[in-house]
């Protein structure tokens, strides 16, 4: 007798997460229908109730990494805390800059964040993987089983297959930074994409966290029909170098979204290859310990990192939109809220303090001087205190030539300052007072022209 059921399911991460469950259920005799759905995370199935019970469709899931129970509408969990830890890493990039404005340290702050990238991005890569068990651990044990009955070297198989998904995720990678370079040919275009990729970063890292109801629509699905074949495709090869390759394809893989849209953003294919090789390097050792660690890894352990991967991926969003506004001169970019913060509280609270001193400019047969140096990811100093409706004579010494720091943006003056080694004179006048931000070409070293009366 052919009866429907509607189950509620815990787990899921991402939409790959779908079919994942739905072969699962499936493969059942008896199951006539099984559709899963990632947004309102729930299973809804066809089944003959004389061929096969609740109990073994259920068993099923839960074999697949997941939980099911009797269909019920959920809210999203930890709301508040959720909310608390977003609020607390947006108060903890403020109080960074803060205290760059009020203490001398001896680092460039772009270096921090491009280290701090690939640190991240590797962590991801580890952090997801515990995920991502569940939905190539199947594909990883085709190629262990069938080499082992052609007596084939486990730790050659492993290589073949690493080789072969670090290719594949760097390939695709810089195919989007390619894609992404082609699009960013402005700088307003860089500061557009820059912006939305942070945003669709921040938005994803939220959904990871399960901070809010309904975040979990903004995912990008391919057609069902390509990933059933993808799967189809990965299940009869036995090749792991094949299989590895076939993994850049997995497009629905929630994180490898956040990565691809990461690399397009970044509009460099070889930045962009990197960053999908250090990720894809992030996502091998627990896989090739797959067999050893299946064990203990339960469906709890894989969302509480997964989590924790999400709050990363927040962070990593939070640097690139902050790198797009400050491509866009809009004045609303970390660097210039904090030093506006920063005037403020000089003002009201350090007047008594006279040997606070900001760098500014000395005034030489009517201009403004104000002397800078460039290094390969810095520039010393990289704030000035000027008055407006004086002409500024800015010298440039550039001691190291790279491909980031090689042309200065001004958004709000609509100027580009290309530089060359040595010295340089510009000269220019400001008629109004603020705060004026910019930064290299790439947005990754700030810079800031405190404009007053």
């Amino acid at each position: 007798m052919k009866k429907h059921q509607h189950f509620s399911i815990e787990g899921m991460q991402c939409a790959d997460c779908e079919n994942v469950i739905e072969n699962a259920v499936l493969s059942l005799p008896g199951v006539v229908n099984a559709k899963a759905d990632f947004t309102s995370e729930s299973l809804q199935v066809e089944y003959d109730s004389e061929i096969v019970q609740l109990a073994t469709i259920c068993a099923a899931v839960k074999k697949a990494g997941y939980i099911c129970h009797s269909y019920q509408l959920k809210q999203a969990p930890g709301l508040i805390k959720n909310l608390l830890i977003f609020s607390a890493i947006i108060i903890g990039f403020f109080a960074i800059f803060q205290f760059k404005n009020f203490l001398t340290f001896d680092f460039s702050l772009s270096e921090i964040i491009e280290k701090a990238n690939y640190g991240l991005l590797f962590l991801v890569g580890v952090l997801t993987s515990f995920h991502c068990i569940g939905m190539c651990g199947p594909f990883i044990l085709s190629y262990t089983v069938a080499g082992a009955k052609n007596r084939k070297s486990l730790s050659l198989s492993h290589l073949f297959y690493g080789i072969g998904k670090i290719i594949s995720y760097s390939g695709f990678g810089a195919l989007f930074g390619f894609i992404g370079g082609a699009i960013t040919i402005t700088v307003t275009m860089k500061a557009i994409i820059s912006s939305l990729a942070g945003l669709f970063l921040i938005m994803y890292g939220l959904s990871m966290m399960d901070a809010f109801a309904g975040l979990r629509r903004f995912h990008i699905r391919l057609p069902r029909i390509f990933v059933h074949r993808l799967m189809q495709q990965q299940r009869k090869t036995t090749s792991p170098f094949i299989i590895g390759l076939l993994n850049g394809l997995m497009i629905a893989c929630g994180p490898l979204q956040a990565m691809y849209v990461l690399a397009a953003a970044m509009g460099d294919p070889i930045e962009a290859a990197k960053i999908l090789a250090i990720f894809a390097l992030g996502t091998l050792p627990l896989m090739l310990l797959f067999g050893y660690t299946a064990n203990f890894i339960t469906t709890n352990l894989a969302r509480k990192f997964l989590m924790f991967s999400g709050i990363i991926i927040l962070v990593l969003g939070t640097i690139m939109l902050n790198r797009g506004l400050l491509l866009s001169g809009n004045g609303y970019d970390f660097f210039s809220v904090s030093a506006k913060i920063s005037q403020k509280i000089k003002a009201h609270f350090m007047t008594w303090q006279h040997d606070f001193v900001d760098v500014g400019a000395h005034v030489q047969h009517g201009y403004q001087v104000i002397y800078m140096e460039v290094e390969a990811k810095k520039y010393i100093p990289s704030e000035f205190t000027i008055r407006k409706n004086i002409p500024v004579k800015w010298i440039i010494n550039v001691k190291e030539l790279s491909e980031c720091n090689k042309q200065i943006v001004i958004p709000s003056l609509n100027k580009k300052i290309d530089l060359h080694s040595g010295l340089q004179i510009i000269e220019f006048t400001l008629t109004y007072d603020g705060i004026i931000s910019w930064s290299c070409h790439m947005g990754m070293i700030p810079g800031t022209f405190i404009v007053s009366e």
